[in-house]
């Protein structure tokens, strides 16, 4: 928030209160309108039918030619208990809800220059049961000061301080050291407690007001040592349109034009189902950030996985080391994948794990003594990543790839599979596949597919029996059959993976995306025993070693990522999402323009006649609070698990807006 300070204390009883009304004296001296906001306020007093801070004196006296009501100017929540916000509103039969607070603080600030916002006591304070001062200040995303009290322990509390407010992803504005007693009266003492506070926290000491028994004297040296500190807090001029300038100019985003480039919109943070964009606007996340952030965004959890790893090893060389979080998480996706893969191979994409799998199916075949079969069969309609073997088994005439056709090995196609998962099966819809395979699976490495879901070539679903036919047809004529679980893992389609629907297991398996639960970049490629033992024949090894391979990181949050997933109900959630969506875009299905709307598990799909114009539509669903990425004739949805019905709800009405107005058009 542009503008805002937050004002927090090493403990209570440091000061914070009598900083933050110097602090407003010398900015309203400057000129500058000023206001302070105290989100809670405790042991009040009433007086004329409403609450007032207990003693409001000393605080008057710094602001009295500027404030006649005294400080604070504003208060959101005043309490008469005087203790922990949580406990003063549990006291008086309340419940402090952030948003709430959030919003008032926000509201209050409109139209000032700086807004201080003065917390209660330090930065683990509780305000209600599952928020923190913490909370707080990430939601209001501003800049922190410290206020300390250079007494014994001042130190290790403020280190510790400021470690807990950079954890939360917030700068440190700086410290302002605020002696309320004699207590360390050596100078060379005091000089060398605020030296450590800069060096160890990298962190820059605003003011050091030492402590005075005269109140006036006290008063006069408070406002001369912040008078300095007002170059620190005028805000500096917004550089948001340069820094979109650049963006346009400068970085190539996915999918897009270098020199015509799709509209990018500059997000601040993120939080839960929320995006939340530089201008304060949040967006709600219809896309789960491309499908991997299922437990949204945010969560302390994978937050702490993050951190607890950072502090032990973020990055080591997997080429003969190993350790923890990736013995780990290799254990996790054995037990948790179908039976019989029991070789992890660890990489750090999605597209690089179908590679891997490419690889592994190729050496399987030469280590086996059939080196004539180098080529993969796959269907038309199908998405597996954008390097150069995935490519290949990419459509490839509707697809994104048909640029590279002569760089890329030929492949053999089916037809994209024509049985709907919601319809009969029709045994017809394997014919051509089968008359395929019996005229080339002497030159057949494998069958790669995604199961159940074809997921960026058309979100089509099709039936679990067409998959039961291709691990039969794969067994009888000898070739391997790979399954990219990479959009459909981890419970996307209702079920755990995609070919659980079927009860198949595949010899080779890619997992990613949801992996990591968005944190971290990391894929897998799974394999059986004896594909794995077939490619080790002889002692050959595997010619495949990412730089970034295992990274423990990434592996550490993927193990938080899969507790959270097993201990969470996530199948109730998908199933309840499931019939949201299909309660949200069902109105659809009349609307002039739509071909078709088909739902399954976490998977919402609005197919339009014609492709949509993806900049204006885009610029509606923003202007409307949601975060949709249309391709093709396709505006789909894909939430994270954590996502409500009145969200879900919310995306359908914007969505059949868009399709009513005609926002999809040119």
């Amino acid at each position: 928030m542009k503008g805002y300070y937050f004002i927090t204390g090493i403990d209570t009883g440091v000061g914070k209160t009598y900083v933050t009304a110097g602090l407003l004296r010398v900015l309203s001296d400057a000129g500058l309108k000023a206001l302070a906001v105290k989100p809670v306020q405790t042991g009040c007093k009433e007086k004329s039918g409403s609450l007032i801070p207990d003693d409001p004196v000393e605080y008057a006296r710094l602001n009295a030619s500027h404030f006649p009501n005294g400080y604070p100017d504003a208060c959101c929540r005043r309490f008469v208990p005087a203790c922990s916000p949580h406990l003063a509103a549990q006291m008086a039969g309340e419940h402090i809800h952030l948003d709430e607070l959030v919003h008032e603080i926000s509201a209050k600030g409109e139209g000032y220059d700086i807004v201080l916002v003065e917390g209660a006591g330090g930065v683990s304070v509780p305000l209600n049961d599952k928020h923190t001062m913490l909370d707080l200040m990430q939601r209001l995303d501003c800049p922190v000061i410290i206020v300390a009290d250079n007494k014994l322990g001042m130190i290790n509390h403020t280190l510790m301080t400021i470690e807990s407010v950079r954890n939360r992803g917030l700068d440190v504005a700086g410290v302002i050291i605020n002696s309320t007693t004699p207590c360390i009266e050596d100078a060379a003492l005091r000089d060398d407690n605020i030296a450590a506070i800069a060096h160890h926290g990298d962190v820059t000491v605003l003011a050091d007001i030492p402590f005075r028994s005269n109140q006036h004297e006290r008063d006069e040296q408070l406002i001369q040592r912040l008078s300095p500190v007002i170059d620190t807090l005028v805000p500096e001029v917004d550089s948001h349109e340069e820094n979109l300038i650049f963006d346009r100019d400068h970085l190539w985003h996915p999918y897009t034009s270098a020199v015509n480039p799709l509209p990018a919109v500059k997000v601040r943070s993120t939080r839960g189902t929320r995006i939340i964009l530089d201008d304060g606007r949040e967006l709600i996340d219809g896309m789960a950030s491309w499908w991997c952030a299922i437990h949204g965004y945010g969560h302390p959890v994978l937050e702490r996985a993050l951190h607890r790893q950072a502090g032990r090893m973020s990055h080591v060389m997997f080429g003969g080391l190993t350790h923890n979080p990736a013995v780990e998480l290799g254990r996790r996706l054995v037990s948790m994948t179908p039976d019989g893969l029991d070789h992890v191979f660890l990489a750090d994409s999605g597209s690089v794990s179908v590679e891997v799998a490419i690889k592994m199916a190729m050496q399987y075949m030469q280590a086996d003594g059939q080196p004539n079969r180098t080529r993969l069969l796959t269907v038309r309609g199908g998405y597996h990543g954008d390097t150069c073997g995935a490519m290949s088994v990419c459509d490839p005439e509707n697809g994104m790839h048909h640029l590279f056709s002569d760089l890329l090995p030929s492949q053999l196609f089916a037809p994209r599979p024509s049985c709907r998962f919601d319809a009969p099966f029709d045994p017809a819809s394997l014919q051509e596949i089968t008359r395929i395979l019996d005229a080339h699976s002497h030159e057949m490495a494998a069958i790669i597919i995604e199961p159940i879901v074809q997921g960026a070539g058309g979100m089509r679903f099709y039936h679990p029996d067409y998959l039961r036919g291709l691990r039969q047809l794969a067994d009888a004529h000898g070739v391997l059959l790979i399954l990219d679980e990479i959009a459909t893992g981890f419970g996307r389609t209702g079920k755990l993976f995609g070919c659980d629907w079927a009860g198949v297991a595949p010899d080779i398996m890619c997992v990613g995306k949801a992996l990591s639960g968005g944190m971290m970049t990391l894929a897998a490629t799974l394999a059986t025993r004896q594909v794995a033992r077939t490619v080790s024949k002889n002692g050959d090894v595997f010619m495949h070693g990412p730089t970034f391979m295992g990274n423990p990181l990434a592996c550490a949050v993927s193990n938080a990522s899969l507790d959270l997933l097993e201990q969470s109900d996530w199948q109730p959630k998908v199933h309840a999402i499931e019939t949201w969506l299909e309660e949200a875009f069902s109105p659809c299905r009349h609307l002039p323009g739509v071909n078709d709307v088909r739902i399954l598990g976490a998977i919402g799909v609005v197919e339009m006649s014609d492709p949509v114009y993806v900049p204006r539509l885009q610029k509606f669903f923003i202007e409307n609070n949601i975060w949709l990425r249309p391709f093709g004739k396709l505006i789909y949805a894909m939430p994270p698990y954590i996502i409500s019905r009145e969200e879900v709800a919310h995306i359908g009405e914007v969505v059949a807006q868009a399709i009513t107005q005609k926002q999809y058009t040119k």
